[in-house]
């Protein structure tokens, strides 16, 4: 079985191109420290790292303000008509950027920095497993610092925009990527998008609040940028929760599925069973097609496996972990994470070593 890492960012959300004007004094990325940092990785055992592009999206449009194409709209029609009175009441009303102009493509800066990524991933010998967006890019807006806004981004990308914001974004990136097709594992399109699904505390309380966006429009972007990924001789990648999907449709399971047996589709699991409440991880045969990867495993012990007799040994639970993703099938794990900082990392000398001595064994 193979390894990799969550590296997923620098600075979450802004690592490439040019930063959020309200931002713009932040020092550019020090790709020579990422290449320093990604060679001790792989000295450690891993071949790939997972790098998080637009994150929740804070840098959408790159470089410059979402007013200059968008108008900020309270985001009330998720709610059924008697309760909306009642949460635009509330003192923070959901909200959502609503295009009002096409979407500008993706600067030269940026994919200069992108460049600079992967000659930092072909020099170290850490294959790039990039991922486009994650599920907070769908959720309501979130106010930075600054006046900088993350989230609240789901009219830039689904719907009757998703074709241009995939011609903005992914197209242009995956031009770069084909220049370096060595230094590139998979290209992922979303990680983790079931959770702009979930209804919110309100459905929780209330009964009364449905997902935030349509099942549908989402696995239709998924499925669009995949054969957009597939179309360009790399292959594609999700980052799912669970091994099946409950909400993706029939026919974005089976265009996936098709893709897969054609070497173009690489499925992935995350397994946190505090969370997601699923103890036992799942076989890989059970997942919605192969091949499948844990694409993130928890490095710390605050949510145990239960299932695993190691989880009490310090020197021993992580390489448990990953022995149980071996025998169960799956074909490479991915740590989380090298630069995170939530109660599922724990990243320090012993966890390497872990990682290290697990990675030797299977060489040997």
């Amino acid at each position: 079985m193979r390894l990799g890492v969550n590296y997923p960012w620098v600075t979450c959300g802004h690592d490439l191109g040019p930063r959020p004007p309200a931002w713009a004094g932040a020092p550019p990325t020090d790709f020579a420290a990422v290449e320093r940092e990604l060679t001790g990785l792989r000295a450690d055992g891993v071949d790939c790292a997972r790098f998080w592009i637009f994150g929740g999206g804070v840098n959408l449009p790159v470089g410059a303000r979402p007013e200059e194409v968008a108008v900020r709209e309270p985001w009330l029609d998720r709610f059924p008509a008697w309760r909306r009175l009642f949460v635009a009441r509330r003192a923070e009303v959901p909200a959502r950027w609503r295009l009002t102009r096409a979407l500008p493509d993706v600067p030269r800066g940026f994919l200069d920095d992108l460049e600079r990524l992967l000659q930092a991933c072909r020099a170290s010998g850490v294959r790039l497993w990039p991922s486009l967006v994650s599920f907070e890019l769908f959720l309501p807006i979130d106010d930075q610092v600054g006046g900088v806004t993350s989230r609240g981004r789901a009219d830039f990308a689904l719907g009757a925009n998703a074709a241009a914001f995939l011609d903005a974004t992914l197209e242009p990136m995956l031009e770069v990527c084909e220049a370096y097709r060595d230094a590139v594992e998979v290209f992922e399109l979303a990680n983790e998008p079931g959770w702009c699904l979930v209804p919110s505390w309100e459905r929780r309380r209330w009964g009364t609040h449905p997902a935030w966006v349509e099942p549908e429009a989402l696995a239709d972007w998924l499925v669009e940028g995949a054969r957009r990924v597939a179309r360009r001789g790399l292959i594609a990648s999700v980052g799912f929760l669970h091994a099946d999907p409950p909400w993706l449709p029939p026919s974005a399971k089976m265009t996936l599925r098709r893709l897969a047996e054609r070497g173009a589709y690489r499925h992935q699991v995350h397994h946190y069973p505090s969370v997601t409440k699923v103890a036992r991880l799942p076989d890989a045969a059970d997942a919605l097609c192969r091949p499948c990867w844990v694409g993130e495993i928890a490095t710390s012990r605050h949510g145990r496996w239960d299932e695993l007799s190691t989880e009490d040994d310090p020197r021993g639970y992580l390489a448990g972990r990953l022995a149980l993703a071996e025998a169960r099938g799956y074909e490479g794990a991915l740590l989380w994470a090298h630069a995170a900082t939530d109660p599922h990392v724990r990243w320090d000398a012993e966890t390497r070593g872990q990682v290290r001595r697990f990675a030797e064994a299977r060489a040997a």
